[in-house]
């Protein structure tokens, strides 16, 4: 990386320490409206309790996951070696649909809708202006985290953390599959793994074992199915950001916000910081 003209600084030093800075004013700004306006605890948690499908249902939307997931495992056969990036992003967002038609149809014998399910009616855009807020408030704290948890891996394993497939995809030359893979990541992906694990399973497991509880299982599910060690710790600290802010704003919207603020700034580093 080379050095900012006239100053000592490189550019991704310059990225960071503003993220850090802004981050540590809001998430002081956030305590003390806390501290003046304290939340409701137990009725933020009983609504999000009365979104909760039932065990039949869940089991049902969990199941056709796996089976989508394995149908796409073994699709790889069919393709050659060089139509495998194309396909990939195909059958992906196939599944994403197919997931949310399942999820729309399950959510309507449920006898809710987005708004009373999810908060995720159109009046509850608004509250996307959050989204921001609650990213910067947290982005410090994940930082610092993932440096540290890099730096323990890079010790015990004496090699270089590695990205993740589709962060070299992203990273890489800019062409149409390239492309078509960073839209996914900031618009698609963040609205289907927000209506998975924030919406469906997170309630779920709200309702049988606690608030607690469910940020810890649901964070552990969020960061183990992405299948990369080093991410794990970040992944994990980013669902736990993602459900108090889906529990204290009762809409979904600001998860999702707050998702596609962290993929759109992730890829934006890996390209301009390296």
């Amino acid at each position: 990386m080379e050095e900012v003209s006239g100053n000592s600084l490189t550019i991704d030093q310059i990225i960071t320490t503003a993220l850090m800075l802004s981050g540590l004013i809001m998430a002081f700004l956030c305590f003390l409206h806390h501290r003046k306006k304290p939340p409701n605890f137990s009725q933020l948690t009983e609504t999000i309790i009365s979104r909760s499908w039932n065990t039949l249902q869940v089991g049902i939307l969990l199941a056709s996951l796996f089976l989508l997931y394995l149908l796409a495992a073994c699709s790889g056969r069919f393709f050659y070696e060089e139509q495998i990036p194309l396909a990939r992003l195909v059958i992906t967002i196939i599944i994403y649909v197919i997931m949310v038609s399942i999820i729309s149809i399950i959510n309507r014998r449920h006898g809710g809708n987005w708004v009373d399910s999810l908060g995720m009616g159109f009046g509850n855009l608004r509250r996307l202006i959050l989204a921001p807020v609650f990213y910067l408030a947290f982005i410090p704290f994940l930082m610092a985290a993932t440096s540290g948890y890099h730096l323990l891996l890079e010790a015990l394993f004496e090699s270089e953390v590695e990205l993740q497939d589709i962060a070299k995809v992203v990273s890489g030359e800019r062409s149409w599959l390239g492309i078509g893979y960073i839209l996914m990541a900031i618009i698609v992906a963040p609205v289907f793994e927000e209506l998975i694990f924030r919406g469906i399973v997170f309630p779920y497991i709200v309702k049988r074992a606690g608030l607690i509880s469910g940020i810890a299982v649901v964070s552990v599910l969020f960061s183990v199915m992405h299948f990369h060690l080093p991410s794990m710790v970040p992944l994990a600290m980013l669902s736990t950001a993602l459900c108090l802010a889906y529990w204290r704003t009762g809409s979904l919207w600001v998860s999702i916000g707050i998702h596609v603020i962290f993929n759109a700034v992730t890829i934006l580093a890996l390209n301009v910081m390296g």
